[in-house]
């Protein structure tokens, strides 16, 4: 299967979580760079409209010859779906993306997004940083496994989601989160080194996360 580690340019994460994921194709999306040049890391490809790379980012990656591939800075997407966009092409079905969080709410909703539309193509896609990591799910049962994020959070992404939990804190049994109770399934834990989480009905994003 192939793998690739996607570098928005949100907000940086550390050297450490980067390094989480080894021998991946690594393409980093604009302003991205600028983490690679702050941990003095390499990277297979560098996409976007350059924008808010900065000179010094733009040296540090033509010294380093990583390949560039630029588009017009008016265009119909986020450099980090252009870039996700690229990584459906060539065939990879397993993306981590890093710095898709941060200070700007709409891409980061757009981000989310992005996780809904690469599950549709049968593609295991999330979102994570050294605080939050993000999948997106409909009907199934889902393992997971005691991190460092010990939260556990629900978050309705349809109409009205049911959902059966096991190994967490907070048990239940075909819950169902709509408009009426948004919030109902923020902020559960682990209490043991596993737990399953099991979609009956709907869609969600399930949130990992910590202090």
């Amino acid at each position: 299967m192939k793998k690739a580690l996607l570098i928005s340019a949100g907000r940086q994460v550390s050297k450490e979580l980067i390094e989480k994921y080894p021998d991946r194709f690594i393409i980093v999306a604009d302003g991205g760079a600028r983490l690679l040049m702050k941990y003095d890391l390499g990277a297979d490809l560098l996409l976007g409209d350059l924008d808010s790379i900065g000179d010094d980012a733009l040296t540090y990656i033509k010294e380093h010859k990583i390949e560039v591939k630029k588009f017009p800075a008016k265009k119909d997407f986020t450099d980090t779906e252009l870039a996700l966009s690229y990584l459906v092409d060539e065939g990879y079905k397993d993306i981590v993306i890093l710095g898709a969080l941060g200070t700007r709410l709409d891409h980061e909703l757009a981000n989310l997004l992005n996780l809904k539309k690469l599950y549709k193509k049968g593609i295991s896609a999330k979102i994570e940083d050294d605080y939050n990591e993000v999948i997106y799910v409909e009907e199934g049962s889902y393992d997971f496994v005691r991190t460092n994020k010990k939260y556990f959070s629900l978050i309705n992404a349809g109409d009205r989601t049911n959902f059966t939990t096991k190994g967490l804190y907070y048990e239940v049994e075909d819950l169902e989160i709509n408009s009426e109770n948004p919030s109902r399934g923020v902020s559960n834990e682990m209490v043991g080194d596993s737990a399953t989480i099991k979609i009956n009905q709907g869609s969600a994003f399930i949130i990992q996360s910590r202090d």
